[in-house]
């Protein structure tokens, strides 16, 4: 296990083409275990120090997303595949569905990049184009 700078940036693009953007960037633990990166972290949201726990999977087939906290969800990607999950939050649960278009890794040098984009459904709401970009590099 070491200690990486990781980055997750999220892109929301909502059918009249408005795209809302966010990151996190904070310290994460990162292990490799047979061809899979898993990265452990603790978000705290700035305005309500409210605490979410997220754990990331990635190899090269499957991406996993566990969050624990002020928001609660257990998200699978797997290229060219739909999943259903539940998002909870203090403003109550949510079913989503997720439609995995694209799914890569790499590693460069310290540094490992992945990107994976995908289809959001919504409890019937237009569908969003979505994506998470991550970045991790040494301390």
């Amino acid at each position: 296990m070491r200690e990486v700078w990781l980055t997750v940036t999220g892109e929301q693009t909502d059918a009249e083409g408005r795209i809302d953007k966010n990151a996190v960037r904070c310290r994460a633990l990162c292990e490799n275990r047979d061809g899979a990166y898993i990265f452990s972290y603790t978000e705290r949201d700035p305005g309500s120090g409210d605490v979410t726990d997220s754990r990331m999977l990635f190899s090269e087939n499957l991406c996993r997303i566990d969050r624990n906290g002020a928001v609660t969800t257990c998200m699978r990607f797997e290229p060219q595949k739909e999943a259903e999950c539940l998002y909870e939050t203090d403003l109550g649960t949510f079913s989503i569905k997720l439609f995995t278009k694209r799914l890569a890794m790499r590693r460069v040098g310290e540094n490992f990049h992945a990107r994976v984009s995908y289809t959001l459904c919504f409890q019937g709401a237009e569908p969003v184009e979505c994506a998470v970009t991550i970045k991790a590099e040494p301390v």
